[in-house]
């Protein structure tokens, strides 16, 4: 009840003062275990991602938010669970995969970190482990305009327009234990968040 509040709440604030447009909400499973996975370039990716699918979405969030007990307790009631940025955090890898298999949807960010520009970065493995452990299908989504909105190092938001393309999902095969399968899944992965920037930026172009 909490997150839909609050994510009505702050969708609707985004459509106001940010211009929220969501293209291709359908493609989103409505059950299952799905992963979502949209580019990073701004600190406010993770509830865009959010708003643009049609289901609760649990978000890995980094460990250091949760030291502070109200805005800890804040961001679990919007389905938050902490993530240590250092190494490999196998603990929330395990919560990540135990939602998943329960079927709920979690967003993860195939880059694992945020892009310093509008360029997509390298994939990294961790998607496709999770995708390969849990069975979880991969929904891809590109968002464009939050970098403008809030650059990294900015603590004022710019009032711009926010676009999230949401594509179709991609089929994970389960229980597949090879490292390259895990890294061939997230490059499918950040091809499909390429070719849903190269949509974006030809819908762009016959606007203009």
């Amino acid at each position: 009840m909490i997150y839909f509040i609050s994510r009505n709440i702050l969708k609707l604030l985004f459509k106001i003062f940010f211009r929220l447009r969501i293209v291709g909400s359908v493609n989103c499973p409505k059950t299952g275990p799905l992963i979502i996975a949209p580019n990073h370039t701004s600190f406010l990716d993770p509830l865009i991602a959010g708003f643009a699918v049609p289901r609760p979405v649990n978000f890995m969030a980094r460990r250091s938010l949760f030291r502070n007990r109200i805005f800890g307790n804040i961001i679990k009631s919007v389905n938050a669970f902490p993530l240590r940025r250092e190494g490999a955090d196998v603990g929330a890898m395990r919560t990540a995969i135990d939602k998943l298999c329960h079927g709920k949807a979690v967003l993860i960010f195939p880059e694992g970190t945020r892009s310093k520009d509008e360029n997509l970065g390298v994939a990294r493995a961790g998607i496709g482990f999770l995708a390969a452990s849990s069975g979880a299908n991969i929904l891809p989504c590109y968002i464009k305009g939050s970098r403008e909105v809030l650059p990294k190092g900015s603590i004022f938001p710019r009032f711009k327009k926010i676009t999230v393309y949401v594509g179709r999902p991609l089929k994970i095969y389960k229980n597949k234990s090879e490292k390259e399968y895990y890294m061939q899944v997230a490059e499918d992965t950040m091809a499909a968040i390429r070719d849903l920037k190269n949509k974006a930026q030809q819908l762009e172009k016959r606007q203009c």
